[in-house]
C-alpha cells in the first residue's frame, strides 16, 4: 500500500494561506520523514515533494500532513488538481497513473 494522508480540508473559517517559502519545504520533509519517499501517485521510489491528497484549488488543507503524500515533482504536476486516486491502488509499471482520463 502506497502511504500518504486521508486528505482533510481547509477550515472555512481560517485565514487562506498559500503554498511556498520555507515553510513548504519543512512540510515537504516531514511528509517524506513521516511517509517515505514512494510516490503515492505512481508507486515508484524517490519522491522529492509533497502532493495535496484534496488539492488546495478544490478546498484542500494546504498545511496540514495529513493532506499530503509523497510526491514526484512530475507526478505532482501532471495530476495538476484531479481528484486523488483511491489510496492502495495496484502498480503495475509506475505509468498506470499517466494514462488515465
Amino acid at each position: 500500500m502506497v502511504s500518504h494522508g486521508p486528505g482533510v480540508y481547509a477550515d472555512p473559517a481560517a485565514p487562506l494561506e498559500k503554498w511556498g517559502g520555507r515553510k513548504a519545504q519543512l512540510y515537504v520533509i516531514a511528509t517524506l520523514e513521516t511517509y517515505g519517499t514512494v510516490c503515492w501517485l505512481c508507486g515508484l521510489p524517490g519522491s522529492n515533494s509533497a502532493d495535496h491528497v484534496i488539492p488546495i484549488s478544490l478546498g484542500g488543507a494546504v498545511y496540514d500532513l495529513e493532506n499530503l503524500g509523497p510526491s514526484h515533482r512530475k507526478c505532482n504536476y501532471a495530476r495538476g488538481n484531479r481528484p486523488a486516486v483511491a489510496a492502495g491502488f495496484a502498480v503495475e509499471n509506475g505509468t498506470a497513473f499517466f494514462s488515465r482520463g
